[in-house]
């Protein structure tokens, strides 16, 4: 493995490798050109370009919290094998901050507005757009869950999992309803439009490696491969989410992502109407019945009936922290 490790950095990268050893998220490698660390990434060309160009425009704008990739010898964004594509950047020794901590979440606020503030107004071909807007993704979740239930009626002999989703199958419509409620009342078409005036970016992962504290109390983002032309507000309700996944979350903590976030980018009536509905929107509770009941089930496992139990026990402290927002 160490031959193919030098094989990537020597022809890819014209680094020579002294020692490595491997961590979580890559090879951390000493080399000629001090540490790097080599990650394999699932990136096209074309999102690797696009995330190199953003980094220049965050950069230019402030905003150097970010991560250093080197370039190919061939001056390619990464180097490509047959079965594989890797990119190299600087290593700098740092730990996650926590969602579930109200310090790090402080401090993931402060850093998410001033993110989204630098990132205004970037402009690149590559730049995808959101897959759908909230509404979309809302109107297509409750239509498969409508489909999960008749097919669950329809063949009877129900499971564990089954009696669940027919027992809160209406209370979770019911937050659909409200969700969407909210969206539409919140005036998400002015802020679709608003979106693309002001070209805004969402980060769409900004949690666990993506955001990292450095020894000198450097805030590091990276994920920028999954960047899209997107409201900011989702970013702030993801981090919410996120947050009040802690059974120890509280509205205090809810408050704490907002006026930290809101000192720094001030959020309007119209994205925290947004925030509220994606919040109150069951995303879970209808991903955990996505995965379940589209796959081949051989079993019906007490880890997987466990899952839907929990997630159904936190629903209503999930309605009432967002009611906070």
């Amino acid at each position: 493995m160490d031959d193919i490790n030098m094989k990537i950095l020597q022809q890819g990268f014209g680094v020579r490798l002294i020692s490595s050893y491997r961590t979580r998220t890559g090879l951390i490698c000493r080399t000629d050109r001090g540490l790097l660390e080599l990650k394999r990434t699932f990136s096209d060309d074309i999102g690797l370009e696009t995330e190199a160009a953003l980094k220049e425009y965050l950069v230019s704008r402030g905003f150097d919290g970010l991560d250093k990739a080197y370039r190919t010898t061939d001056g390619m964004p990464c180097f490509r094998t047959e079965d594989a594509a890797y990119i190299l950047i600087k290593y700098i020794p740092s730990e996650r901050l926590e969602a579930e901590n109200t310090d790090d979440l402080s401090v993931m606020a402060d850093t998410l507005a001033r993110f989204h503030n630098a990132a205004e107004g970037f402009e690149a071909e590559g730049l995808r757009r959101a897959a759908g807007s909230p509404e979309d993704v809302f109107s297509k979740r409750a239509a498969e869950f409508t489909r999960i239930r008749k097919r669950i009626k329809t063949f009877g002999d129900y499971t564990k999992v089954d009696l669940l989703v027919i027992k809160y199958y209406d209370y979770y419509m019911e937050r659909i309803k409200k969700a969407e409620e909210l969206l539409k009342n919140a005036g998400l078409p002015g802020a679709a439009a608003e979106t693309d005036e002001r070209k805004l970016v969402c980060h769409n992962a900004f949690k666990n490696d993506n955001v990292r504290k450095s020894a000198d109390g450097r805030v590091i983002v990276s994920g920028l491969d999954g960047c899209t032309r997107d409201m900011s507000a989702g970013d702030v309700a993801h981090l919410i989410r996120r947050y009040i996944k802690n059974p120890a979350a509280s509205q205090d903590g809810v408050r704490t992502v907002l006026e930290s976030y809101s000192a720094k980018r001030p959020l309007s009536e119209t994205e925290l109407g947004i925030i509220r509905g994606m919040l109150i929107f069951p995303y879970k509770f209808l991903k955990l019945c996505n995965e379940h009941y589209n796959k081949r089930r051989v079993c019906i496992s007490e880890a997987a009936v466990e899952r839907f139990e929990n997630c159904v026990s936190s629903g209503d402290r999930e309605v009432r922290l967002a009611g906070g927002v």
